[in-house]
């Protein structure tokens, strides 16, 4: 093995070559020097030996910090810029210390923590519970994988101070992470996540202690979190029922995730007995062995290709699909009345605009809907919503950014009474307020009553859809994902938020792009010529949007805060006049973003 002298000099020499970036550099010699880094010095040492620059570059080149959905990344065994057992134990240490110090150092404090499926979630969980019943915080651990939305509905049903969920969601296989909940069951928002990240960073200077598993189940410092959580989440989920309607045959997929241990238990639970679960897919796996290309994620249609096959063999009414960690879903429908035939799936904004419609009918038919119920969305989010809130008197708060957090803080602030539906265009949804985050459990229930709903009045969700069309008009959005990957592919992120910035297209599908509105720097900047610039109230991030002379028509940028992307928001509407103009509506809608796409792909070769 090389020693630490002569790997220094290594690191010197191919810093002077530009395999690795100044920052990466410090941050070895640190790991190789310092004393709270000595476990990891074989191993970088060997990586060191064998020139592997590259990941090493991309490992330490930065510190992994909080995004939308909290600590997110590549595991690699050593780095501040991936997910691993030190930076998994500075980040349980960072919020031990933001909760004592927020409570007092003599307050009780308590944590409960949860994990997928994913490779080395079950270490990264106990890890999490030791470090925080070293740092004096009692900890409910659940001994099996379960859902992101049982664990905020955990936090709450368990009066404790924080949570935490180990999982990366419907990231590639290689991924896990660090979500971080607070006392309300959401996602920490301002200023509680700044606060925890200072923490974190404190810790990554010291030794990290660690209480043994079994001395802490001894003394009562770690306990197991029970099946009477379970019962109490499905009991939860069901109490959000809106129809009794039951006559359905689902296809339901978990994506070798946790989904088994929560929706097809609320589906069971709320009366749907003839729920078959894909048998290829239905084995917890963190390689998602069966999913094409290994990405779990029910916003892709090839994820849910499998369930749909065996849902036309058995002619089923229903395909359901969650993620990983059962927060998401994905839909699947037959096109016509035949179930062996043509079948499609539904993107984001479809489901959501589906359920919230559902849940406002049935409120309404039940004389359960009033004045002061309202929904909750995204600024990247269908229009749609706001549409069909306004046809039934309701009220939509749609100025939030990206990030269900969000959603949960509004719910806060604006009056968890009143709260009726809340979603994002990335397939999550909620309703109730016995947790603070996207649930798949509720959303596969109401949807599948919807489903049952629709079969019970002679009418498919397809033509429901429609329906909804003809009323306020036909509303298309579509989604550009442009990953890359490292040091490199976040300095690109950078420059084409940039040039979006500084010289966005001046039209797209023949339209001038006449405004942006900028969430990070909080101005409306006029792009036709005048140069007026007006005052832009919060919320703040990285977001800009687009509009277009054309109502309805526009588009938004943002980079992702869990994922190497920069995603692309595009938005079109068209009036209807009358069912018989609705295919020439969605024609043209289709057209039109078509033309934006095309306009988007073409303008980002030339700044990428």
């Amino acid at each position: 093995m090389i020693t630490v002298e002569a790997a220094l000099t290594k690191i010197q020499e191919a810093e002077r070559g530009g395999a690795l970036s100044a920052t990466a550099a410090a941050g070895i010699k640190r790991w190789l020097d310092e004393a709270p880094f000595v476990a990891y010095r074989e191993k970088l040492l060997s990586d060191i030996e064998a020139g592997s620059w590259k990941p090493l570059d991309d490992a330490f080149f930065a510190v992994l910090e909080f995004g939308t959905g909290g600590r997110r990344g590549v595991m690699y065994p050593v780095g501040t810029n991936v997910l691993n057992a030190r930076t998994m134990a500075e980040s349980a240490r960072g919020l031990a210390d933001y909760i004592r110090r927020k409570k007092g150092p003599d307050a009780a404090c308590s944590c409960v923590i949860a994990r997928d499926t994913r490779h080395n979630s079950p270490e990264f969980a106990e890890l999490c519970a030791r470090v925080m019943a070293a740092a004096g915080v009692k900890v409910h651990l659940f001994p099996e994988a379960r859902s992101t939305p049982l664990l905020s509905f955990a936090v709450r049903h368990l009066g404790c101070d924080a949570g935490i969920m180990i999982t990366a969601s419907h990231n590639p296989p290689a991924d896990n992470g660090f979500k971080c909940y607070a006392a309300t069951g959401g996602q920490v928002i301002p200023p509680d996540d700044s606060g925890i990240i200072a923490c974190v960073a404190e810790a990554s200077e010291r030794d990290i202690p660690e209480k043994p598993l079994e001395t802490a189940l001894a003394d009562g410092s770690i306990v197991h979190a029970g099946p009477e959580v379970d019962v109490a989440y499905i009991q939860s989920v069901v109490a959000e029922s809106v129809s009794h309607a039951r006559g359905l045959s689902i296809v339901y997929t978990p994506l070798h995730g946790v989904g088994e241990t929560s929706v097809a238990a609320a589906l069971k639970a709320d009366g749907f007995l003839d729920v078959n679960i894909l048998a290829s897919q239905r084995t917890q796996d963190g390689d998602f062995p069966n999913v094409p290309n290994h990405v779990a994620n029910p916003e892709n249609p090839s994820a849910l290709q499998a369930a749909i096959a065996e849902a036309r063999a058995c002619k089923a009414d229903l395909v359901l699909a969650s993620d990983p960690d059962a927060d998401r879903i994905g839909v699947g429908l037959p096109l016509t009345a035949d179930r062996s035939g043509e079948w499609t799936t539904l993107d984001g904004n479809q489901i959501g605009v589906l359920l919230a419609a559902f849940v406002m009918k049935q409120y309404a038919d039940l004389k359960r809907l009033r004045s002061d119920h309202y929904l909750v969305t995204t600024l990247v989010s269908t229009q749609m919503t706001k549409a069909l809130a306004r046809r039934e008197g309701l009220r939509t708060e749609d100025d939030l950014l990206v990030g269900f957090k969000w959603i949960g803080e509004r719910i806060d602030a604006a009056g968890h009474a009143g709260f009726l539906f809340g979603f994002e265009e990335s397939h999550g949804y909620l309703k109730g307020t016995y947790a603070r985050d996207k649930d798949a459990s509720v959303a596969s229930m109401l949807f599948a009553e919807l489903v049952a709903t629709c079969k019970d009045r002679k009418q498919s969700v397809l033509e429901y859809l429609d329906d909804l069309y003809i009323d306020v008009g036909h509303y298309g959005e579509r989604l550009i994902n442009k990953t890359y990957t490292g040091r490199e592919g976040l300095d690109k992120i950078r420059s084409i938020m940039k040039a979006f910035r500084e010289s966005p297209p001046k039209y797209v599908a023949g339209l001038p792009v006449t405004e942006v509105y900028d969430y990070r720097s909080h101005e409306v900047r006029d792009l036709s010529g005048s140069g007026k610039v007006l005052p832009l109230p919060q919320p703040s991030g990285d977001l800009l949007i687009f509009h277009t002379e054309r109502e309805g028509v526009r588009f938004a940028a943002r980079p992702s805060g869990t994922e190497p992307k920069i995603k692309f928001y595009l938005f079109a509407r068209t009036a209807v006049d009358g069912p018989d103009s609705l295919p020439a509506s969605k024609a043209q809608t289709k057209a039109v973003l078509d033309q934006m796409t095309s306009d988007i792909e073409k303008y980002l070769e030339e700044v990428a």
